[in-house]
């Protein structure tokens, strides 16, 4: 194994959400930042959340605002900026980012650059949007070319990768978890005998299948009524309005609500009896890792990096029907079990700390640079 040495990593990241890739980045860039030999700089694309957190941890920021800025302007003030700052290895993060870093990094001296693939593609776009095909044409060129490395955070998203990419460009890095920073469960009984809360928290997007989670609420309303069931969605996004359509559709507004983005994501998540994750894919939420933390139940699609992460079951309980019947069946099986969900949550705050640690994740990142520098 390389030893280790004083690293500048310079992050490039859009910004313009707070969702689990910034999540990520944040807590990657923060346990980094507590490494005696490490620098950390973010180039950000847009103001928001992600750049006040950063800022707070005593992370030096930079935005290039690109409400402000074309492609061409921010290419060229990234160019300026790595002359400037000297980073030993650019870390790019989702498309637009790793066009301009990649472009970036081999006009200012050819350093080094690595991207993280923080889930599979959402989608193609249609064969008359040719601007959308060009950035994904232009992203994985960068790729497979410029960079260096490609980051997969499950094994599962590193084989849909290689199918485009060298594999042994491919790593696989799962991602972390600041357990002090998400906060501690009280160890309270979760189920209730009364009321059944739960919950989904993500991006209104198609690949999210919000819409299962609307009519898995629906069928439980409609065979268990005496569970009183209440749903709630936290996150916002395009498909809001379908989305609330159908809620409507099904009559099902007097018990699913739409929470919008809150700022207690933590405090919400604690008080859920059960979360679902209802995604056709995911690479490795990190909602899942917080509610593994916080000892709130988890019914999930056993999809991408998620069975791993739930270790086969015995960590939360994994859906292959894909279907609200099978939803429904696994919130049934829940309610029906008083000790499964202790069980079942006791294993996962333990397999956080033992194989998710937002340290562990930071070494494996570190180990990566430092294989990418100049011997």
């Amino acid at each position: 194994m390389t030893e280790l040495c004083n690293i500048h990593v310079l992050h490039i990241v859009s910004g313009d959400l707070w969702a689990g890739a910034e999540v990520q980045l944040f807590t990657l860039a923060k346990a980094l930042h507590e490494q005696p030999a490490t620098r950390v700089s973010v180039v950000i694309l847009n103001h928001g959340m992600l750049e006040q957190k950063l800022k707070q941890a005593g992370i030096e920021v930079i935005v290039l605002d690109e409400s402000k800025l074309n492609g061409f302007q921010i290419l060229y003030q990234l160019i300026v900026l790595i002359r400037n700052l000297r980073p030993d290895v650019i870390h790019t993060h989702r498309n637009k980012e790793n066009i301009l870093g990649s472009i970036a990094a081999r006009l200012s001296g050819n350093i080094p650059t690595l991207r993280t693939a923080h889930g599979a593609s959402e989608h193609r776009p249609a064969w008359y949007q040719i601007p959308k095909r060009m950035v994904l044409f232009m992203d994985w060129f960068c790729g497979r070319y410029l960079q260096k490395s490609i980051i997969a955070v499950s094994e599962d998203l590193a084989g849909i990768l290689a199918k485009d990419y060298p594999s042994d460009k491919i790593n696989v890095i799962q991602n972390g978890i600041d357990e002090k920073q998400t906060g501690q469960s009280v160890d309270n009984e979760k189920i209730k005998s009364d009321h059944l809360k739960i919950g989904i928290i993500g991006r209104l997007v198609p690949v999210k299948r919000v819409d299962l989670f609307i009519r898995t609420a629906h069928k439980l309303l409609d065979e268990r009524p005496e569970l009183n069931p209440s749903f709630h969605i936290f996150g916002d996004g395009p498909l809001r309005d379908e989305l609330e359509a159908l809620n409507q559709q099904f009559a099902t507004h007097a018990q699913i609500h739409f929470e919008g983005h809150s700022h207690s994501i933590h405090e919400q998540l604690e008080s859920l009896d059960a979360l679902l994750m209802t995604s056709d894919h995911e690479g490795l939420p990190m909602t899942l890792l917080e509610a593994m933390v916080l000892k709130t139940p988890v019914i999930a699609h056993a999809v991408g990096g998620i069975p791993l992460l739930l270790d086969n079951g015995s960590c939360g309980i994994l859906v292959e029907n894909h279907k609200p019947e099978g939803y429904v069946q696994a919130i049934i099986e829940l309610t029906k079990e008083p000790l499964l969900g202790k069980k079942i949550t006791d294993n996962a705050s333990m397999r956080v700390s033992e194989c998710y640690s937002a340290k562990q994740n930071a070494n494996a990142y570190l180990q990566q640079y430092s294989n990418l520098m100049p011997a």
